[in-house]
Protein backbone atom coordinates (compact mmCIF):
# COMPACT_ATOMS: atom_id res chain seq x y z
CA UNK A 1 0.00 0.00 0.00
CA UNK A 2 0.94 3.22 -0.96
CA UNK A 3 1.38 5.72 1.95
CA UNK A 4 1.29 9.67 1.05
CA UNK A 5 3.67 11.97 3.16
CA UNK A 6 1.23 12.94 5.18
CA UNK A 7 0.26 9.31 6.20
CA UNK A 8 3.55 9.25 6.57
CA UNK A 9 4.92 11.82 8.97
CA UNK A 10 1.92 11.05 10.80
CA UNK A 11 2.51 7.56 11.38
CA UNK A 12 6.66 8.37 12.33
CA UNK A 13 5.04 11.49 14.62
CA UNK A 14 2.57 9.05 16.52
CA UNK A 15 4.71 5.92 16.39
CA UNK A 16 7.64 8.15 18.22
CA UNK A 17 5.21 9.58 20.81
CA UNK A 18 3.76 6.13 21.57
CA UNK A 19 7.19 4.55 22.42
CA UNK A 20 8.23 7.65 24.52
CA UNK A 21 4.70 7.49 26.06
CA UNK A 22 4.89 3.70 26.98
CA UNK A 23 8.18 4.32 27.96
CA UNK A 24 7.26 7.13 30.76
CA UNK A 25 4.01 5.79 31.79
CA UNK A 26 5.72 1.92 32.47
CA UNK A 27 8.61 3.69 34.25
CA UNK A 28 6.18 5.98 36.43
CA UNK A 29 4.00 3.04 36.83
CA UNK A 30 6.85 0.90 38.09
CA UNK A 31 7.91 3.54 40.57
CA UNK A 32 4.65 4.26 41.81
CA UNK A 33 4.00 0.78 42.87
CA UNK A 34 7.47 0.96 44.56
CA UNK A 35 6.97 3.87 46.36
CA UNK A 36 3.71 3.12 47.28
CA UNK A 37 4.69 -0.12 48.82
CA UNK A 38 7.55 1.69 50.96
CA UNK A 39 4.63 4.16 51.88
CA UNK A 40 2.45 1.26 52.74
CA UNK A 41 5.82 -0.34 55.26
CA UNK A 42 6.24 2.77 56.81
CA UNK A 43 2.82 2.73 57.95
CA UNK A 44 3.62 -0.39 59.11
CA UNK A 45 6.29 1.42 61.44
CA UNK A 46 4.29 3.71 62.39
CA UNK A 47 0.99 1.10 63.52
CA UNK A 48 4.11 -0.65 65.41
CA UNK A 49 5.07 2.19 67.18
CA UNK A 50 1.94 3.32 68.53
CA UNK A 51 1.39 -0.35 69.26
CA UNK A 52 4.06 -0.70 71.04
CA UNK A 53 3.28 1.81 73.23
CA UNK A 54 0.40 0.49 73.88
CA UNK A 55 1.67 -2.78 74.74
CA UNK A 56 4.32 -1.13 77.10
CA UNK A 57 1.33 0.54 78.71
CA UNK A 58 -0.47 -2.66 79.48
CA UNK A 59 2.81 -4.43 80.54
CA UNK A 60 3.17 -2.03 83.12
CA UNK A 61 -0.87 -2.01 84.41
CA UNK A 62 -0.54 -6.11 84.67
CA UNK A 63 2.56 -5.55 87.33
CA UNK A 64 5.50 -6.35 84.55
CA UNK A 65 4.07 -10.29 83.33
CA UNK A 66 2.73 -11.26 80.07
CA UNK A 67 0.94 -14.54 82.03
CA UNK A 68 -1.16 -11.32 83.56
CA UNK A 69 -2.70 -9.62 80.06
CA UNK A 70 -5.37 -11.41 78.37
CA UNK A 71 -4.88 -12.79 75.02
CA UNK A 72 -7.75 -10.79 73.97
CA UNK A 73 -6.63 -7.58 75.11
CA UNK A 74 -3.44 -7.90 72.96
CA UNK A 75 -5.11 -9.24 70.23
CA UNK A 76 -7.08 -6.00 70.14
CA UNK A 77 -4.17 -3.86 70.18
CA UNK A 78 -2.24 -5.45 67.23
CA UNK A 79 -5.36 -4.80 65.43
CA UNK A 80 -4.99 -1.54 66.02
CA UNK A 81 -4.38 0.41 62.66
CA UNK A 82 -3.40 4.20 61.54
CA UNK A 83 -6.75 5.58 59.73
CA UNK A 84 -4.28 8.71 58.37
CA UNK A 85 -0.79 9.82 59.14
CA UNK A 86 -0.42 10.17 63.11
CA UNK A 87 1.83 13.07 64.62
CA UNK A 88 5.14 12.44 65.54
CA UNK A 89 5.73 10.57 69.16
CA UNK A 90 7.61 13.17 71.20
CA UNK A 91 11.42 12.75 70.55
CA UNK A 92 10.17 10.17 67.18
CA UNK A 93 10.70 11.11 63.66
CA UNK A 94 9.19 9.22 60.94
CA UNK A 95 9.33 8.99 57.27
CA UNK A 96 7.59 11.18 54.99
CA UNK A 97 5.76 9.32 52.20
CA UNK A 98 6.71 9.37 48.46
CA UNK A 99 5.68 12.31 46.93
CA UNK A 100 3.78 11.92 43.37
CA UNK A 101 5.50 10.47 40.52
CA UNK A 102 4.71 11.66 36.82
CA UNK A 103 1.42 10.25 36.11
CA UNK A 104 0.46 8.63 39.46
CA UNK A 105 -2.57 10.46 40.26
CA UNK A 106 -4.03 11.58 43.87
CA UNK A 107 -3.06 9.87 46.82
CA UNK A 108 -6.01 7.64 48.63
CA UNK A 109 -8.63 9.73 50.31
CA UNK A 110 -8.24 9.42 54.20
CA UNK A 111 -11.18 6.96 55.18
CA UNK A 112 -11.52 5.61 52.16
CA UNK A 113 -10.75 2.11 54.25
CA UNK A 114 -7.81 0.76 56.08
CA UNK A 115 -4.77 -0.84 54.45
CA UNK A 116 -4.48 -4.52 54.70
CA UNK A 117 -2.29 -5.27 57.74
CA UNK A 118 0.50 -7.73 57.80
CA UNK A 119 0.55 -10.53 60.56
CA UNK A 120 1.80 -8.99 63.57
CA UNK A 121 2.72 -11.31 66.74
CA UNK A 122 4.22 -10.22 69.99
CA UNK A 123 7.22 -12.61 71.89
CA UNK A 124 8.84 -12.18 75.30
CA UNK A 125 12.43 -12.16 75.90
CA UNK A 126 12.38 -16.51 75.38
CA UNK A 127 11.62 -16.12 71.61
CA UNK A 128 8.03 -17.25 72.87
CA UNK A 129 4.95 -16.28 71.44
CA UNK A 130 2.37 -15.04 73.54
CA UNK A 131 0.06 -13.13 71.52
CA UNK A 132 -0.72 -12.60 67.13
CA UNK A 133 -0.26 -14.60 64.06
CA UNK A 134 2.30 -17.51 63.78
CA UNK A 135 5.55 -15.47 62.19
CA UNK A 136 7.78 -18.93 61.65
CA UNK A 137 6.44 -20.01 58.45
CA UNK A 138 6.76 -16.35 56.61
CA UNK A 139 9.54 -15.74 54.55
CA UNK A 140 11.42 -12.70 54.01
CA UNK A 141 12.41 -9.78 56.36
CA UNK A 142 10.86 -8.79 59.60
CA UNK A 143 9.98 -5.67 61.37
CA UNK A 144 11.41 -6.12 64.69
CA UNK A 145 10.26 -3.70 67.63
CA UNK A 146 11.82 -4.06 70.83
CA UNK A 147 9.43 -3.35 74.05
CA UNK A 148 11.23 -2.37 76.60
CA UNK A 149 9.76 -1.06 80.18
CA UNK A 150 11.60 0.75 82.72
CA UNK A 151 15.12 0.56 80.54
CA UNK A 152 14.72 -3.26 80.25
CA UNK A 153 13.79 -5.60 77.22
CA UNK A 154 10.64 -7.40 77.95
CA UNK A 155 9.63 -8.81 74.64
CA UNK A 156 9.62 -7.79 70.86
CA UNK A 157 6.55 -6.77 68.71
CA UNK A 158 7.10 -8.27 64.89
CA UNK A 159 5.72 -7.92 61.92
CA UNK A 160 6.03 -9.27 58.08
CA UNK A 161 7.43 -6.71 55.26
CA UNK A 162 4.70 -5.99 52.67
CA UNK A 163 6.52 -6.85 49.38
CA UNK A 164 2.85 -6.81 47.72
CA UNK A 165 0.34 -4.83 47.16
CA UNK A 166 -3.03 -7.31 48.12
CA UNK A 167 -5.87 -5.86 50.24
CA UNK A 168 -9.18 -4.50 48.11
CA UNK A 169 -8.68 -1.30 49.07
CA UNK A 170 -5.10 -0.91 47.84
CA UNK A 171 -5.99 -2.67 44.66
CA UNK A 172 -8.79 -0.29 44.24
CA UNK A 173 -6.57 2.43 44.22
CA UNK A 174 -3.87 1.07 42.41
CA UNK A 175 -6.85 0.67 39.36
CA UNK A 176 -7.45 4.13 39.83
CA UNK A 177 -3.88 5.02 38.86
CA UNK A 178 -4.05 2.66 35.37
CA UNK A 179 -7.24 4.76 34.83
CA UNK A 180 -5.98 7.83 35.24
CA UNK A 181 -2.84 6.89 33.35
CA UNK A 182 -4.83 5.65 30.49
CA UNK A 183 -6.80 8.64 30.36
CA UNK A 184 -3.07 10.58 30.24
CA UNK A 185 -1.90 8.75 27.23
CA UNK A 186 -5.23 8.80 25.72
CA UNK A 187 -5.24 12.32 25.65
CA UNK A 188 -1.12 12.52 24.54
CA UNK A 189 -1.96 10.75 21.82
CA UNK A 190 -4.51 12.83 20.40
CA UNK A 191 -2.92 15.72 21.39
CA UNK A 192 0.47 14.35 19.38
CA UNK A 193 -2.21 13.32 16.67
CA UNK A 194 -3.51 16.96 16.29
CA UNK A 195 -0.31 18.69 15.88
CA UNK A 196 1.44 15.81 13.84
CA UNK A 197 -1.44 16.87 11.31
CA UNK A 198 -1.15 20.50 11.49
CA UNK A 199 3.05 20.25 11.05
CA UNK A 200 2.28 17.57 8.17
CA UNK A 201 0.06 20.00 6.71
CA UNK A 202 1.78 23.05 6.99
CA UNK A 203 5.50 21.34 5.53
CA UNK A 204 3.43 19.77 2.57
CA UNK A 205 1.39 23.16 1.88
CA UNK A 206 4.63 24.22 0.28
CA UNK A 207 5.86 20.90 -1.22
CA UNK A 208 1.71 20.40 -2.89
CA UNK A 209 3.10 23.76 -4.74
CA UNK A 210 6.43 23.02 -5.84
CA UNK A 211 4.71 19.95 -7.17
CA UNK A 212 1.71 21.69 -8.84
CA UNK A 213 4.33 24.31 -9.81
CA UNK A 214 6.86 21.87 -12.21
CA UNK A 215 3.97 20.22 -13.39
CA UNK A 216 3.14 23.76 -14.91
CA UNK A 217 6.95 23.82 -16.15
CA UNK A 218 7.40 20.22 -17.35
CA UNK A 219 4.40 21.42 -19.87
CA UNK A 220 6.06 24.53 -20.71
CA UNK A 221 4.17 26.91 -18.62
CA UNK A 222 7.05 29.26 -17.57
CA UNK A 223 5.37 32.74 -16.05
CA UNK A 224 4.70 30.59 -12.90
CA UNK A 225 6.14 31.60 -9.61
CA UNK A 226 5.85 30.64 -6.41
CA UNK A 227 7.18 34.29 -4.64
CA UNK A 228 8.02 32.46 -0.95
CA UNK A 229 8.52 34.14 1.82
CA UNK A 230 9.96 31.56 3.63
CA UNK A 231 13.31 31.59 5.39
CA UNK A 232 13.87 27.83 5.70
CA UNK A 233 14.80 25.70 3.05
CA UNK A 234 11.88 24.99 1.54
CA UNK A 235 12.26 28.50 0.89
CA UNK A 236 15.29 28.66 -0.99
CA UNK A 237 13.74 25.76 -3.17
CA UNK A 238 10.95 27.71 -4.01
CA UNK A 239 12.93 30.52 -4.51
CA UNK A 240 15.28 28.25 -6.72
CA UNK A 241 12.46 26.96 -9.11
CA UNK A 242 11.59 30.65 -9.44
CA UNK A 243 14.85 30.89 -10.63
CA UNK A 244 14.44 28.17 -12.83
CA UNK A 245 11.55 28.99 -14.28
CA UNK A 246 13.04 32.67 -14.83
CA UNK A 247 16.22 30.18 -16.96
CA UNK A 248 13.69 27.93 -18.79
CA UNK A 249 11.62 31.40 -20.12
CA UNK A 250 14.66 32.97 -21.09
CA UNK A 251 16.33 30.08 -22.52
CA UNK A 252 12.88 29.24 -24.62
CA UNK A 253 12.84 32.89 -26.04
CA UNK A 254 17.00 32.74 -26.78
CA UNK A 255 15.89 29.65 -28.17
CA UNK A 256 13.44 30.87 -30.61
CA UNK A 257 15.62 33.77 -31.41
CA UNK A 258 18.35 31.42 -32.50
CA UNK A 259 15.94 29.76 -34.70
CA UNK A 260 14.71 32.68 -36.52
CA UNK A 261 18.61 34.54 -36.54
CA UNK A 262 19.88 31.48 -38.03
CA UNK A 263 17.00 31.19 -40.82
CA UNK A 264 17.84 34.56 -41.72
CA UNK A 265 21.32 34.32 -41.52
CA UNK A 266 21.00 31.47 -44.29
CA UNK A 267 18.11 32.88 -45.93
CA UNK A 268 20.36 36.14 -46.90
CA UNK A 269 22.52 34.07 -49.20
CA UNK A 270 20.21 31.69 -50.61
CA UNK A 271 18.30 34.54 -51.54
CA UNK A 272 20.92 36.59 -53.14
CA UNK A 273 22.21 33.28 -55.18
CA UNK A 274 18.46 32.33 -56.22
CA UNK A 275 18.38 35.82 -57.61
CA UNK A 276 21.49 35.89 -59.40
CA UNK A 277 20.97 32.97 -60.80
CA UNK A 278 17.82 33.65 -62.38
CA UNK A 279 18.44 36.67 -63.56
CA UNK A 280 21.30 34.54 -65.09
CA UNK A 281 18.51 32.21 -66.48
CA UNK A 282 16.46 34.65 -67.99
CA UNK A 283 19.14 36.51 -69.68
CA UNK A 284 19.18 39.44 -67.63
CA UNK A 285 22.16 39.52 -66.53
CA UNK A 286 25.09 37.87 -68.72
CA UNK A 287 27.08 34.75 -67.26
CA UNK A 288 30.51 36.12 -66.96
CA UNK A 289 33.33 35.96 -65.06
CA UNK A 290 32.06 38.86 -62.44
CA UNK A 291 28.76 37.16 -61.96
CA UNK A 292 30.25 33.83 -61.25
CA UNK A 293 33.19 35.50 -58.59
CA UNK A 294 29.69 37.31 -57.38
CA UNK A 295 27.96 33.50 -57.01
CA UNK A 296 31.28 32.44 -55.30
CA UNK A 297 31.41 35.07 -53.07
CA UNK A 298 27.83 34.10 -51.71
CA UNK A 299 29.11 30.28 -51.81
CA UNK A 300 31.60 30.85 -49.91
CA UNK A 301 29.50 33.11 -47.19
CA UNK A 302 27.04 30.50 -47.33
CA UNK A 303 29.77 27.81 -46.52
CA UNK A 304 31.37 29.99 -43.52
CA UNK A 305 28.48 30.69 -41.80
CA UNK A 306 27.82 26.71 -41.65
CA UNK A 307 30.95 25.87 -40.77
CA UNK A 308 30.57 28.55 -37.77
CA UNK A 309 27.15 27.43 -36.27
CA UNK A 310 28.45 23.82 -37.05
CA UNK A 311 31.48 24.67 -34.68
CA UNK A 312 29.66 26.66 -32.33
CA UNK A 313 26.93 23.45 -31.66
CA UNK A 314 29.70 20.95 -31.58
CA UNK A 315 31.44 23.46 -28.99
CA UNK A 316 28.22 23.33 -26.86
CA UNK A 317 27.64 19.88 -26.49
CA UNK A 318 31.57 18.98 -25.89
CA UNK A 319 32.41 18.03 -29.14
CA UNK A 320 35.75 20.07 -30.15
CA UNK A 321 39.01 18.25 -29.33
CA UNK A 322 41.35 19.96 -28.43
CA UNK A 323 45.17 18.79 -27.72
CA UNK A 324 46.54 21.06 -25.25
CA UNK A 325 50.46 21.45 -24.59
CA UNK A 326 52.81 24.53 -23.09
CA UNK A 327 52.63 27.42 -25.86
CA UNK A 328 54.59 30.92 -25.85
CA UNK A 329 51.56 33.13 -25.66
CA UNK A 330 53.36 36.35 -26.31
CA UNK A 331 54.80 34.31 -29.47
CA UNK A 332 51.52 32.73 -30.98
CA UNK A 333 49.74 36.54 -30.15
CA UNK A 334 52.78 38.33 -32.24
CA UNK A 335 52.60 36.36 -35.38
CA UNK A 336 48.48 36.82 -35.76
CA UNK A 337 49.22 40.44 -35.25
CA UNK A 338 51.76 40.61 -37.72
CA UNK A 339 49.70 38.43 -40.19
CA UNK A 340 46.87 41.75 -40.06
CA UNK A 341 49.53 44.69 -40.59
CA UNK A 342 49.10 44.23 -44.30
CA UNK A 343 45.09 44.22 -44.35
CA UNK A 344 44.76 46.79 -41.54
CA UNK A 345 47.35 48.88 -43.50
CA UNK A 346 45.23 48.97 -46.44
CA UNK A 347 41.97 50.31 -44.64
CA UNK A 348 43.78 52.63 -43.03
CA UNK A 349 44.29 51.47 -39.37
CA UNK A 350 47.63 51.42 -37.33
CA UNK A 351 47.95 47.98 -35.85
CA UNK A 352 50.73 47.27 -32.64
CA UNK A 353 51.30 45.00 -30.27
CA UNK A 354 53.24 45.16 -26.84
CA UNK A 355 53.76 41.96 -24.39
CA UNK A 356 55.96 40.21 -22.06
CA UNK A 357 57.24 36.37 -22.45
CA UNK A 358 53.88 34.25 -21.49
CA UNK A 359 53.25 30.78 -21.02
CA UNK A 360 50.06 28.59 -21.05
CA UNK A 361 48.55 25.33 -21.65
CA UNK A 362 46.75 25.15 -24.66
CA UNK A 363 45.80 24.58 -27.88
CA UNK A 364 47.99 25.46 -30.23
CA UNK A 365 45.15 25.73 -33.58
CA UNK A 366 42.51 27.09 -31.17
CA UNK A 367 44.34 29.55 -30.26
CA UNK A 368 45.58 31.12 -33.65
CA UNK A 369 41.38 30.91 -34.50
CA UNK A 370 40.96 33.30 -31.03
CA UNK A 371 43.54 35.63 -32.41
CA UNK A 372 42.37 35.51 -35.79
CA UNK A 373 38.44 36.30 -34.57
CA UNK A 374 39.20 39.13 -31.90
CA UNK A 375 41.53 40.45 -34.48
CA UNK A 376 38.98 40.41 -37.58
CA UNK A 377 36.26 41.41 -35.63
CA UNK A 378 37.95 44.61 -34.12
CA UNK A 379 39.21 45.22 -37.87
CA UNK A 380 35.73 45.15 -39.25
CA UNK A 381 34.38 47.54 -36.39
CA UNK A 382 37.12 50.32 -36.48
CA UNK A 383 36.15 53.13 -38.52
CA UNK A 384 39.27 54.98 -40.66
CA UNK A 385 41.36 56.36 -39.95
CA UNK A 386 41.88 53.99 -36.48
CA UNK A 387 44.28 52.01 -34.08
CA UNK A 388 44.35 48.58 -32.78
CA UNK A 389 46.35 47.90 -29.65
CA UNK A 390 46.92 44.57 -28.85
CA UNK A 391 49.23 43.71 -25.24
CA UNK A 392 49.65 41.13 -23.19
CA UNK A 393 50.59 40.86 -19.24
CA UNK A 394 50.81 39.17 -16.41
CA UNK A 395 48.83 39.13 -13.14
CA UNK A 396 50.01 37.02 -10.52
CA UNK A 397 49.23 33.35 -12.11
CA UNK A 398 47.34 34.73 -14.96
CA UNK A 399 48.21 35.74 -18.31
CA UNK A 400 46.36 38.80 -19.63
CA UNK A 401 45.46 39.44 -23.17
CA UNK A 402 43.50 42.71 -24.04
CA UNK A 403 42.79 43.73 -27.57
CA UNK A 404 41.92 47.66 -27.90
CA UNK A 405 40.34 49.56 -30.99
CA UNK A 406 39.33 52.99 -31.67
CA UNK A 407 35.23 54.59 -32.13
CA UNK A 408 32.94 53.53 -33.16
CA UNK A 409 32.22 52.48 -29.47
CA UNK A 410 29.77 49.81 -27.40
CA UNK A 411 27.23 50.88 -24.91
CA UNK A 412 28.15 49.05 -21.54
CA UNK A 413 24.65 47.05 -21.21
CA UNK A 414 25.40 45.57 -24.78
CA UNK A 415 28.98 44.90 -24.05
CA UNK A 416 28.17 41.25 -22.14
CA UNK A 417 25.35 40.59 -24.83
CA UNK A 418 28.19 40.56 -27.67
CA UNK A 419 29.16 37.02 -26.66
CA UNK A 420 25.61 35.80 -27.77
CA UNK A 421 25.39 33.70 -30.78
CA UNK A 422 24.26 35.92 -33.70
CA UNK A 423 23.85 39.30 -31.73
CA UNK A 424 24.25 42.34 -33.77
CA UNK A 425 24.83 45.87 -33.07
CA UNK A 426 23.51 47.60 -35.60
CA UNK A 427 20.78 45.45 -37.43
CA UNK A 428 21.27 47.95 -40.35
CA UNK A 429 24.87 47.33 -40.84
CA UNK A 430 25.64 45.17 -44.01
CA UNK A 431 25.74 41.33 -43.41
CA UNK A 432 27.99 40.74 -46.00
CA UNK A 433 30.70 43.22 -44.30
CA UNK A 434 29.53 42.57 -40.85
CA UNK A 435 28.99 38.99 -40.78
CA UNK A 436 26.57 36.94 -38.96
CA UNK A 437 27.29 37.59 -35.28
CA UNK A 438 29.37 34.05 -34.47
CA UNK A 439 32.59 35.15 -33.97
CA UNK A 440 32.53 36.13 -30.53
CA UNK A 441 30.45 33.59 -29.55
CA UNK A 442 32.92 31.06 -31.02
CA UNK A 443 35.54 32.84 -28.95
CA UNK A 444 33.85 32.62 -25.64
CA UNK A 445 34.04 28.67 -25.85
CA UNK A 446 37.31 28.17 -26.93
CA UNK A 447 38.50 30.55 -24.20
CA UNK A 448 36.21 28.84 -21.36
CA UNK A 449 37.74 25.44 -22.88
CA UNK A 450 40.77 26.77 -21.84
CA UNK A 451 40.02 27.54 -18.18
CA UNK A 452 39.96 31.17 -18.67
CA UNK A 453 37.45 34.02 -19.03
CA UNK A 454 36.92 36.80 -21.36
CA UNK A 455 34.49 39.89 -21.17
CA UNK A 456 34.15 43.05 -23.12
CA UNK A 457 34.25 46.66 -21.66
CA UNK A 458 34.85 50.37 -22.91
CA UNK A 459 37.94 50.90 -24.82
CA UNK A 460 40.23 53.81 -23.16
CA UNK A 461 40.59 54.74 -27.27
CA UNK A 462 37.28 55.56 -27.85
CA UNK A 463 36.00 52.09 -29.23
CA UNK A 464 36.00 48.34 -27.76
CA UNK A 465 38.39 46.14 -25.34
CA UNK A 466 38.22 42.83 -25.20
CA UNK A 467 40.16 41.01 -22.28
CA UNK A 468 41.20 37.61 -22.06
CA UNK A 469 42.33 35.98 -18.85
CA UNK A 470 44.01 32.31 -19.10
CA UNK A 471 46.17 30.62 -16.16
CA UNK A 472 49.68 30.53 -16.90
CA UNK A 473 51.67 27.07 -17.45
CA UNK A 474 52.17 26.34 -13.60
CA UNK A 475 48.95 26.86 -12.85
CA UNK A 476 47.11 24.84 -15.67
CA UNK A 477 49.50 22.06 -14.91
CA UNK A 478 48.09 21.76 -11.09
Amino acid sequence: MKLSILQQYILAFMGLTLVVLSASLGVSSWTFEQGFLSYVNDLEELRLERVRLAVEAEYQRSDGNWNSLTSRRLEQLLLEAVPDVPDNAPGQARRPPPPPGPGDGMGPPPGRGRLAQPPTAVYDTAGTRVAGLPLEDIDGELNRVPIVVGGVPVGELRSALRHQLGSPEEEAFLQQQVRARWIIGIAAMALALGISILLARGMLSPIRSMHDNVSKLSGGEYSIRLSSHRADELGDLMRNLDRLAVTLDQSRDSRQRWFADVSHELRTPVTVLAGELEAMQHGIRPTGASQLESLMQEVQRLRFLIDDLYELSVSDIGGLRYEFSPIALDESLAAAVAGFETRAGEQGIAIAYSGVPLRVKADRRRMEQLWHNLLANALAYTDAPGKIRVSARRELHTAVVLIEDSPPGVDASECEQLFEPLYRLESSRSRRTGGAGLGLAICRKVVEAHRGTISASASCLGGLCIRIELPLVELADG
